[in-house]
């Protein structure tokens, strides 16, 4: 279960930044520290991922020549550094998802013999705990996305004459709710070990903010139903974090990009 919705929504997301272009500013709070730092961790992923064609392995966080790249590359203050994110911001913070799509694929997409068809099924659990570090380095590279497209869709007018760039910011805001989406299914696969239960909770909980300002009443519900559905399988203290990202999304405030439709 995981893998196809990983692999459904990373593709949305490598195609939305392509079929999304803004008119903004330069300037960005995203600083070119962050940047750096995310081009270095990227550059050593891609060469200890051309060791798995010796070791029949990609890059794990259990090997302790992978771990600190592993660790570079989700870490997300060092990345985009914090709140708040501006429209300006917008370019970069989809350049950073789709890198991460990128990484979280390698592993869903993994085959030791380059002959074969990947095992997916096997690859979302024989490599959970990566996936879902990456899965939740993501959640709050969107989050910061979506606060970003808040601020640009505060930029809109009502009128017909920015329908344009309004749908633009509407499917970049559909895309990145269906990674969110993902993630929440990913919860309940029995599968999946408490801690990497309580990762992915406790990241949908910590951005639930940006999330439930961003996203419409209706799709706060459906997305509240998917978390429920993950319920029975979560642990006690995944089921903490599961129940503050629910109670976030049950807040009935509809302004600005949740408006925007």
């Amino acid at each position: 279960m995981i893998s196809a919705h990983f692999i459904r929504h990373t593709l949305s997301v490598l195609v939305l930044a392509a079929a999304t272009a803004f008119s903004l500013p330069a300037q960005a709070a995203v600083q070119l520290s962050g940047l750096d730092h995310l081009n270095k961790a990227v550059q050593d992923f891609i060469i200890r991922l051309d060791e798995s064609k010796k070791t029949k392995m990609p890059p794990r966080l259990s090997n302790s020549q992978d771990a600190p790249v592993l660790e570079a590359l989700w870490d997300v203050p060092a990345i985009i550094g914090s709140t708040p994110y501006r429209a300006s911001d917008l370019p970069v913070l989809m350049d950073i998802i789709q890198q991460q799509a990128q990484v979280s694929k390698a592993y869903v997409m993994f085959s030791p013999d380059p002959q074969k068809q990947a095992d997916t099924e096997r690859n979302s659990t024989a490599f959970q705990d990566e996936i879902s570090r990456s899965s939740a380095a993501m959640i709050s590279f969107i989050a910061a996305a979506l606060e970003a497209a808040g601020d640009y869709a505060a930029t809109l007018k009502t009128d017909d004459s920015d329908k344009t760039r309004s749908d633009s910011i509407i499917k970049l805001r559909l895309s990145l709710q269906q990674v969110i989406n993902g993630t929440a299914l990913m919860l309940r696969n029995p599968e999946l070990n408490a801690h990497n239960q309580e990762r992915l909770a406790l990241a949908l909980a910590d951005n639930a903010a940006a999330i439930t300002k961003a996203i419409s009443l209706q799709d706060r519900t459906m997305l509240i139903n998917v978390v429920k559905g993950a319920q029975p399988v979560l642990r006690d203290t995944a089921r903490t974090s599961a129940d503050r990202f629910i109670t976030a999304l049950e807040n009935k405030d509809c302004t600005g990009l949740c408006a925007l439709h």
